[in-house]
């Protein structure tokens, strides 16, 4: 297989659900090595040679601009400016070049030149681009599930992870299957001991939202959450970078903890695991926190609410729902061209004016609605009625 291949391959088996770390091991590469071709693979959409790489030459146009042509650059930004909704930088005044005829399209380093020249390159007062991904909530737990991993003579298991990214604090908690009950067991026991948050975050796994067959129904992780009045979000579909501090945590966990003991069996491993737990939270240093471990961060804190363990108990019998009332499930989704919006299994069309931009997709469950919006800006309201089944 060559190193086409290889990228190819990866990424689909990235898009499968296979983990960063397993596919590294796979083909023999860094994690760093996968998620830069994830990554192209995603900024490179429309072209069918992702997988190749840029070519380095030179590019030969003109640094040279005439006076007119200097500008009608400048009008244009000016221009792009005033309209509220318009992106400012070089790519689209290079593509409004091109819309009206200016000929020769100057190059995005030109333009870039010219706008640092005139002291343009800094955003106006208020101004915020389309592009930019939405900053939510405070108070946010985000939550992984690392695996499959393997004890000898044991079989396998996977590593329900969570991370308190106000502070650093995590949780890990081994189980056997993915199964929704026992990814509720581990976050019950974090929300009990810790406190329950404004937002839980995780990435498009299944056993996190709860069916393909029925979109719409939702399993009893979100149902949990939200009985809590926990806002749930999901992070945007191939940008695992999104849940950055709990992926930095795995990586953490991988190293100090995972390779550096030998299990005996699965029991062995989760009294292990609370050391870990333990050693992390209170001697883990962290430079965001001026080198404050998890533990002092959390005791200049004011104190949560924790879960008292009486509402919705997560032993109960999976087959049976937790009651789905109320409450907003958050989707963070990147518009391309084809202006497609991917909720779970469900498509939807956007507005022309979404396009290349991050959206928040809000599903409120009271109303049945779905809310679509753009840096806090509400851009449209659909009707989303739901069959709730609660039994």
């Amino acid at each position: 297989m060559n190193s086409y291949q290889q990228r190819q391959e990866a990424v689909q088996r990235f898009l499968k659900g296979e983990h960063v770390t397993h596919i590294a091991i796979v083909f023999k590469k860094s994690r760093k090595w996968v998620h830069h071709w994830i990554n192209q693979y995603n900024l490179r959409t429309d072209e069918l040679s992702w997988f190749k790489d840029r070519s380095k030459a030179p590019k030969k146009n003109s640094s040279t601009l005439s006076i007119e042509l200097e500008a009608q650059i400048l009008q244009i930004r000016k221009e792009l400016v005033n309209e509220r909704m318009a992106q400012i930088g070089a790519i689209s005044i290079q593509y409004q070049c091109e819309l009206r005829g200016i000929k020769p399209i100057p190059s995005v380093w030109t333009i870039n030149r010219l706008i640092k020249k005139h002291g343009l390159n800094t955003k106006p007062s208020g101004y915020k681009s389309p592009i930019e991904y939405p900053e939510l909530f405070l108070h946010t737990h985000q939550l992984d599930l690392v695996g499959p991993r393997y004890i000898k003579g044991d079989g396998r298991y996977y590593s329900v992870n969570i991370l308190d990214i106000s502070s650093h604090t995590c949780f890990v908690e081994a189980v056997r299957t993915k199964a929704s009950e026992n990814i509720l067991q581990a976050i019950a026991s974090f929300w009990k001991i810790h406190g329950i948050p404004d937002a839980l975050q995780m990435d498009n796994e299944l056993a996190f939202r709860g069916s393909n067959r029925f979109p719409r129904s939702y399993g009893n992780v979100v149902r949990f959450a939200l009985s809590l009045g926990v806002v749930v979000i999901f992070i945007p579909l191939g940008e695992p970078w999104r849940n950055g501090k709990i992926e930095q945590f795995n990586n953490t966990y991988q190293k100090k903890f995972v390779n550096t003991h030998t299990f005996k069996n699965l029991e062995d491993l989760s009294m292990q695991e609370q050391k870990f737990i333990q050693f992390h939270n209170s001697h883990h240093r962290y430079s965001a926190h001026g080198q404050k471990t998890p533990d002092q961060v959390k005791s200049l804190q004011l104190s949560p609410t924790y879960y008292n363990g009486t509402i919705h108990l997560p032993n109960l019998n999976p087959k049976i729902k937790i009651p789905l009332t109320e409450g907003n499930i958050f989707y963070i989704r990147f518009i391309r061209s084809d202006l497609k919006l991917h909720l779970a299994n469900e498509v939807f069309i956007m507005k022309p004016e979404l396009k290349y931009s991050y959206v928040v997709a809000i599903i409120n469950i009271e109303n049945q609605l779905l809310i679509i919006r753009q840096n806090d800006e509400i851009k449209e309201i659909l009707h989303y009625p739901m069959t709730i089944k609660n039994k």
